[in-house]
């Protein structure tokens, strides 16, 4: 998995725990891929919250506390399912959805391998990963302290992030929660 092929495109996010490595695969998934870096052209991953963090499943970041200007995104349709990437690996990003063609800012990276849990819907497909290292160095170290998101857990919930004073609801609620500072196109 560490190898670029073709036409990949790697991407450095900083984070509140490091640097991390990503490694875009346009042939993977093309309408996840162009809409990952779309977004961080737009700078939509600035001071972004690891909201559902939850160890040995997954994190899930998108949510986005209310800030001036910001962009409102369609959804995109989803991709194809390609029969190698069926089951997830530790490190695969994929965008989260609730149902078809649903994908538009949430996402999310696997913290285990074969998933069993993630991979069947439609909406999942994998559009790049984080490099080993960067799993092992920065990801394995994101805060795991507040769990999944209600109604499964009392985690942070994405509705009151996206609520006017999000911020506020973050910083108060959960100041243990890691970010992603900033991304960009290596």
């Amino acid at each position: 998995m560490e190898e670029m092929q073709g036409n990949a495109v790697k991407v450095v996010c900083e984070t509140t725990k490091g640097s991390i490595d990503i490694v875009v695969e346009p042939d993977w998934s093309p309408h996840g891929a162009a809409r990952f870096l779309q977004l961080i052209d737009d700078g939509h991953f600035d001071n972004l919250p690891l909201f559902r963090c939850v160890a040995g499943f997954l994190c899930q970041f998108g949510a986005v506390p209310p800030r001036p200007n910001a962009k409102t995104y369609l959804t995109i349709p989803d991709d194809p399912k390609l029969p190698h990437l069926r089951h997830f690996r530790r490190g695969y990003l994929s965008f989260a959805g609730n149902g078809e063609h649903s994908r538009a800012t949430h996402m999310f990276i696997t913290l285990g391998d074969n998933l069993d849990a993630l991979g069947s819907m439609p909406w999942e497909t994998p559009f790049g990963y984080v490099t080993d290292a960067s799993m092992q160095n920065t990801v394995s170290r994101f805060s795991t302290e507040y769990g999944d998101i209600p109604p499964w857990g009392t985690g942070p919930d994405p509705q009151k992030i996206e609520a006017e004073h999000g911020g506020w609801y973050l910083k108060l609620g959960f100041p243990a929660l890691d970010y992603i500072t900033s991304c960009r196109r290596a």
